[in-house]
């Protein structure tokens, strides 16, 4: 134990474990930066699902219209940068599949 606590001062003392400290915050937070734009842009989703299938008939329509609801709410938010197409059509997916399941 006591090695181990000498080995940690001495990485400290050269800025080695400072450098990996920083390294990882870093990488935790854009982690978190991610998965709370996946979130949002999951609520996105959900809510043009609901106003695609309660407006239009049929399903590829309802799917078009959902995908450009939300491609006109990121570009006028200035995140549509941050959103890949398949990003979008999965969020689609899993919002419809979460309606589904509640309707059981």
């Amino acid at each position: 134990m006591n090695n181990l606590i000498e080995l940690l001062k001495a990485l400290w003392e050269v800025g080695i474990l400072p450098a990996l400290l920083i390294l990882a915050i870093g990488r935790l937070s854009a982690r978190f930066d991610r998965n709370k734009r996946l979130t949002a842009l999951l609520g996105i989703a959900e809510r043009a699902v609901k106003w695609a299938e309660m407006t239009f008939d049929g399903g590829q329509t309802q799917k078009a219209q959902a995908i450009k609801m939300i491609s006109d709410y990121l570009m006028k938010a200035n995140k549509a940068h941050l959103f890949t197409a398949k990003q979008i059509d999965e969020a689609i997916e899993w919002a419809v599949e979460n309606m589904k399941e509640a309707e059981k």
